[in-house]
């Protein structure tokens, strides 16, 4: 072999870049801040529940309230697979709050999405819903904050898991993406 051969070889691929996908309670603001980053990094953003309603022709509380939760739950294995796919083009993935609870998605996280909780408290939750809290069936009810703080309660450890976190109680939208923007350029090295 000549002194040359070896700087002729190719260097070995890299890695391809995780999914961003950002985690946290109804009204984290996951759905705001999801297409603001995947702007700013010039990805596209994929949020898990209108991409559901935009497939099966229901809104999300129709599709609960006919098929139950398995079914959705279902859809967003399904949506996530074929929409974030390992390896694939990395995208911004905004998936409902109730995503973590699958065990397949949680194995993704640090593997192939790179996982970024949006911590809110449940009051700031609701207040940040608005009326719009009685269309989430997890949450509509008499005491949405009660709802909203079981749901924390039940899903705290799996939303830990992610690799980074920010607070979005005091912070507005453009904050919250600034900060995900700079942890996702700093993982990817762009």
């Amino acid at each position: 072999m000549s002194p040359d051969a070896s700087a002729e070889r190719a260097a070995p691929p890299s890695a391809p870049r995780p999914h961003l996908v950002l985690l946290g309670l109804p009204g984290a603001g996951k759905s705001t801040v999801g297409p603001l980053v995947a702007t700013r990094l010039g990805w596209p953003c994929v949020d898990l529940d209108a991409a559901i309603v935009a497939r099966t022709g229901v809104p999300i509380a129709t599709l609960f309230a006919r098929e139950g939760e398995g079914v959705f739950r279902d859809w967003e294995r399904r949506l996530t697979a074929e929409l974030a796919p390992v390896g694939g083009p990395p995208i911004v993935l905004a998936p409902g709050a109730g995503w973590i609870e699958n065990p397949g998605h949680r194995a993704r996280l640090g593997v192939s999405m790179l996982g970024v909780y949006l911590r809110v408290s449940p009051g700031v939750a609701v207040a940040r819903m608005g009326g719009e809290f009685a269309a989430r069936p997890l949450v509509a009810g008499p005491d949405p904050v009660a709802a909203v703080a079981a749901l924390q309660a039940r899903r705290e450890a799996f939303y830990l898991q992610a690799k980074h976190e920010v607070s979005t109680d005091l912070l507005v939208p453009d904050e919250v993406a600034s900060f995900i923007v700079a942890l996702a350029s700093r993982e990817t090295g762009d």
